[in-house]
């Protein structure tokens, strides 16, 4: 199975908000652009499903950073399987406070995110953030 190409979703975006979205420099996974006077962001994390069922990846400090000072913050996770959650990242982000932050020396401090088929759940976050997989031209 395969994860969604992150081109194929950054062209999705571009043709619902009308706008070029360009890759910010040194992020791989981050694209900007704006429409109507307003800037967005788009990061665009991907992961295979693991064995206990569910994808994860982690959000850096400064890629939050950057996705809080955007007007429209969209976090496009691809999934293997060719699924995308499009999540309108200031509401997940409000489940997101300094008590679920991880560190390690690798990554240093971060946020770590198990993607189920219909939830989201931070690590250490008994919360949920319920989202259903997007249907799209990355199929």
């Amino acid at each position: 199975m395969s994860v969604p190409d992150k081109g194929k979703i950054i062209e999705f975006l571009s043709n619902k908000y009308s706008c070029k979205f360009t890759t910010m420099a040194r992020k791989q996974i981050m694209f900007e652009g704006s429409t109507n006077r307003e800037r967005i962001v788009v990061c665009t994390p991907s992961s295979k499903i693991h064995k206990k069922g569910s994808g994860w990846f982690d959000l850096k400090m400064a890629q939050v950073e950057i996705l809080d000072d955007a007007n429209i913050s969209i976090l496009a996770v691809r999934l293997e399987g060719n699924k995308v959650y499009l999540i309108d990242f200031k509401e997940l982000r409000k489940l997101m406070t300094s008590d679920y932050i991880v560190f390690t020396p690798l990554i240093g401090e971060h946020w770590k995110f198990f993607v189920w088929e219909s939830q989201i759940e931070i690590q250490g976050n008994r919360n949920k953030y319920y989202v259903q997989p997007e249907l799209g031209s990355w199929i």
